[in-house]
């Protein structure tokens, strides 16, 4: 099944917690659309690369890139999607800028491009489609759906191994400004040869992600939320959920550990992403073993190294959860099967003196501390952000902020002062 979408309000933008891509779907069809494409561009259009890119080197290598629809520009979707360019992939799709070709040649007027994710065969699109309909009927009146991707349509697409699912969705990544920065960005790709890497086994195509839509062309950009197939639905009153979430290094503390999580884990990530837009570095490096891979003491030595000794209520919780068995087992990363999540994370994490059990990994001496890592600022604004930030980097869950006090905080005054300020002169021009 594949979703779709207008790309209408969106810039599209790296993100540093790992690509997020347009989906969303509101209705699932049932018709699939043929293979071979009926209409495809040929090689001329690609500006051949020499080496491996973008889903080729996912984990699996060879075997896993056969699951991925060889999608390539100016292939004819459903009868009425012609693509344009890939603008991402995922560990489980790629996604498409596409153009309406039939509402154009119905209303002759500007074409109406969509963004199209394509699943990997490998990859459950069940799960997004159901949850991608529950955000979008739950409350239709809410004024926060106006920040989320809603549904347009999805549909089935039939390539050489099978019968991939398909999502449209309406958006891009953040506001797009003028109308004229996605026409242009798309004559400029029908100008120019698009980079893509050829294997001589095959034949096979991976074209590289055109993300870049040019500089910006106003002030007003409203991010809105996506990708939603890793999301987990809400649970009433206090409860809360157990399994393995987030990218490596946001990984909320409470998570690795292997004890109950909720919202507030989206507080900690929050509070990381500051650094990434401030600095444009992550606050924590690389928590990896020394084979390579996630190791969660390495992550759990470096919190301790920037923040301090967590708290003991945590180490508690930690404890207390060390043999909680889950309703079936879970498969690790590194292929064990697990029955608790600390177990799934390689723990026990704490000795019996409360102390990290890889206490060689924690630096006391010498590391960094938390304002040591803030260079864009000085003085008083500052110290603010650093208050604004220590709200969400709290090790207990329940002693963050909550997006709704830390809109409070004085750290966006100037922000609202403008705002103000802007509002007045807008009134002053038509009076």
């Amino acid at each position: 099944m594949l979703t779709i979408a207008k790309p209408r309000y969106l810039r599209w933008q790296k993100r540093p917690c790992g690509l997020s891509f347009p989906f969303l779907a509101s209705r699932r069809l049932s018709s699939a659309t043929s293979w071979p494409p009926r209409e495809t561009e040929t090689d001329s259009t690609t500006t051949l690369i020499n080496y491996p890119i973008e889903e080729e080197l996912l984990p699996g290598g060879e075997y896993r890139l056969r699951w991925f629809h060889p999608t390539r520009p100016g292939e004819m979707l459903r009868g009425r999607f012609k693509t344009i360019a890939k603008l991402g992939f995922g560990a489980g799709s790629t996604v498409w800028l596409a153009e309406n070709v039939k509402l154009r040649w119905k209303t002759n007027s500007l074409p109406r491009f969509v963004c199209i994710k394509i699943a990997a065969l490998d990859t459950d699109a069940s799960g997004e489609m159901e949850r991608s309909e529950l955000i979008a009927f739950a409350k239709p009146t809410h004024e926060g759906l106006a920040f989320l991707r809603t549904p347009i349509d999805a549909f089935r697409l039939r390539g050489p191994e099978g019968t991939h699912s398909y999502i449209k969705d309406d958006n891009i990544m953040v506001s797009i400004e003028k109308d004229a920065v996605l026409t242009d960005f798309v004559c400029g790709l029908l100008m120019k040869p698009q980079p893509g890497h050829v294997r001589s086994k095959d034949g096979r195509v991976t074209h590289v992600s055109q993300s870049d839509l040019g500089p910006l062309r106003g002030t007003r950009l409203l991010p809105e939320l996506a990708d939603f197939d890793l999301s987990f639905p809400g649970l009433a009153g206090d409860s809360s959920h157990l399994s393995a979430i987030q990218s490596h290094r946001f990984r909320a503390p409470e998570v690795l550990l292997g004890c109950a999580w909720s919202y507030s884990v989206d507080i900690w990530n929050l509070g990381l992403l500051m650094w990434n837009l401030l600095e444009d570095v992550s606050l924590f490096e690389r928590p990896a073993g020394s084979d390579g891979e996630y190791d969660a003491h390495v992550h759990l030595a470096q919190m301790v190294s920037l923040l301090g000794d967590p708290p003991r209520e945590l180490i508690r919780r930690e404890r207390a959860l060390r043999n909680h068995q889950l309703e079936r087992p879970v498969i690790n990363p590194r292929g064990n099967e697990c029955n608790t999540m600390n177990e799934f994370w390689g723990g026990p994490f704490f000795d019996d003196d409360d102390q990290v059990f890889r206490r060689e990994l924690v630096d006391r001496d010498g590391g960094k501390k938390l304002p040591d890592t803030v260079s864009e600022l000085a003085g008083d604004e500052k110290e603010t952000f650093l208050d604004f930030a220590s709200g969400m980097l709290q090790w207990l869950p329940e002693k963050r902020k909550t997006a709704k006090e830390l809109l409070q905080h004085p750290f966006f005054d100037s922000l609202y002062k403008d705002r103000e300020r802007d509002i007045e002169a807008r009134r002053s021009r038509h009076t």
